[in-house]
């Protein structure tokens, strides 16, 4: 019972943060791809928080205490609004998370699109980001029976021609 009491809580948690920050809006990018399981983002995880949030040194310090007690995160530093984390769950010598299918929303959302601008990634990522402009240009295009230019090359890439 208690696990389920500390589990909700934490949802609520994150789900205010989510909603304080404005993360629940249609954003200017949308995520593709999958997670190649290489592990950068888990050495090193940086967590982008709004101006007015930065500024106030109390509450970065709950923020901070927030991420090591609920998600086993470990402080490595600040840079501007960016908290820098390593993930005391990742096992670096099998390159693979103790606890992947339990893992917290963010770590299972990550990377997330910013709300503002284009999200950078690390190079080995899986993930991109696309405008969502885009995205739904592509999308009528496939409603439409016109194949798309990935769509091709893929089809060229499995047909070795």
């Amino acid at each position: 019972m208690l696990v389920f009491a500390v589990g909700l809580v934490d949802y609520w948690f994150e789900s205010a943060a989510d909603w304080l920050i404005g993360a629940r809006s249609a954003t200017e990018y949308v995520r593709e791809g999958e997670c190649l399981c290489c592990g950068r983002c888990c050495r090193l995880l940086g967590i982008e928080m709004p101006g007015w949030l930065a500024s106030k040194d109390r509450l970065v310090r709950f923020v901070v205490a927030w991420h090591s007690a609920a998600l086993n995160f470990e402080f490595q530093g600040r840079v501007g609004n960016v908290l820098a984390y390593s993930c005391r769950y990742y096992r670096e010598d099998e390159h693979i998370c103790g606890r992947y299918p339990l893992r917290h929303r963010l770590c299972r959302f990550f990377p997330r699109q910013r709300l503002f601008g284009h999200p950078a990634l690390h190079d080995e990522c899986g993930f991109s980001f696309v405008r969502r402009d885009v995205l739904e240009r592509r999308e009528d295009r496939a409603r439409l029976g016109n194949p798309n230019f990935l769509s091709i090359l893929r089809d060229r890439q499995k047909t070795g021609s």
